[in-house]
């Protein structure tokens, strides 16, 4: 028999699980068939091993960065944090992030066991007056951070923003991997994918593979109420200022056929619900996911048909925070 050794988990990105929810569909009297793609068996947890594999593999092709010279930089919200966190440790790059404030003590202590400095962008001194200026918006502080980037590097700093709310890869990696793989799973039957937004990487990717397999599968985005706070990891994208937009989604209806608007009590409840009737952990992301296709299955038009679910990443990220407390 021939030893199966990998040689580094970044052979096992990619390839997850398309699971029937039949605990979930059962408990709610929906007619509609669940199937959630359950990203957290990525090898570190989350959607994001994909695309985070996709932009360092791709820069190191393209000869922008370098193991033990190069510093990859990121601003997140957590998990692309890990992400690069990981994958840097695993290739021999040296890791700084900056993350979003408000995100669960998990997300910051998984960061530094890889290896990575970690700093809060409400901490970082340069970028302070600007980020109250946009209420601390994610995209505005992304834009601002470019700049402190870019003059660390006129300085002589080799560093590389991975950039996911911009890089063209974030994307192109959802439409190689992410889309594909739910068109093989699923052989090309279901009426409908649901996706949280956050960069927006997701949901374009996906939609761009499904809609060219079959126009009419309907992609449905999933955004955060304007007060949801709670619901870190997704965002904003219709009645914000343009610039605040993800590029991914801005100016284009293209790649979903409906947005639906998630608060913070019916996505956890969801997420709750669905660990306790499918033993699926998922974070909050995941639940307004859920909570969105649970809408769409209520409907007529969906009965007997087939909904499938994005759900990024693992529960164990959000122990610390109000999502499992009832």
């Amino acid at each position: 028999m021939a030893k199966k050794i990998n040689d580094s988990l970044t052979e096992l990105v990619g390839n997850t699980p398309l699971v029937r929810l039949h605990g979930y569909e059962k408990k709610l009297g929906l007619k509609a068939k669940l199937l959630a793609k359950v990203e957290y068996f990525n090898p570190i947890g989350s959607i994001k091993d994909r695309i985070v594999l996709r932009i360092i593999e791709d820069a190191e092709k393209e000869g922008k960065i370098q193991p033990g010279v190069t510093t990859l930089i990121e601003y997140t919200s957590g998990n692309t944090g890990i992400a690069v966190s990981a994958i840097g440790a695993m290739k021999g790059y040296a890791v700084q992030i900056y993350l979003q404030d408000g995100v669960s003590q998990e997300r910051l202590q998984v960061m530094k066991a890889f290896g990575a400095k970690v700093q809060k962008i409400s901490e970082v001194p340069e970028l302070q007056e600007q980020l109250k200026a946009t209420n601390n918006d994610f995209v505005a502080a992304t834009n601002i951070l470019k700049q402190h980037i870019r003059d660390r590097q006129s300085a002589g700093d080799s560093i590389f923003f991975v950039d996911q709310m911009i890089n063209p890869k974030n994307p192109a990696a959802h439409h190689d991997t992410t889309g594909a793989e739910i068109w093989e799973q699923t052989e090309g039957d279901f009426a409908a994918v649901v996706s949280a937004v956050g960069t927006g990487g997701t949901i374009r990717g996906i939609s761009d593979y499904v809609k060219a397999k079959n126009p009419s599968v309907k992609v449905i985005a999933v955004e955060p109420a304007l007060d949801a706070s709670a619901l870190t990891g997704i965002h904003n994208f219709t009645e914000v200022p343009e610039e605040r937009v993800p590029v991914t989604v801005r100016n284009t209806t293209s790649v979903y056929n409906e947005v639906l608007v998630a608060s913070v009590k019916p996505s956890f409840e969801a997420a709750r619900t669905v660990a306790k009737t499918d033993g699926i952990l998922v974070g909050n992301s995941s639940g307004a996911a859920l909570w969105g296709a649970t809408e769409l299955a209520k409907r007529p038009e969906y009965q007997g048909k087939t909904i499938v679910i994005v759900f990024p990443d693992t529960g164990l990220r959000y122990l610390s925070t109000d999502l499992f407390k009832e």
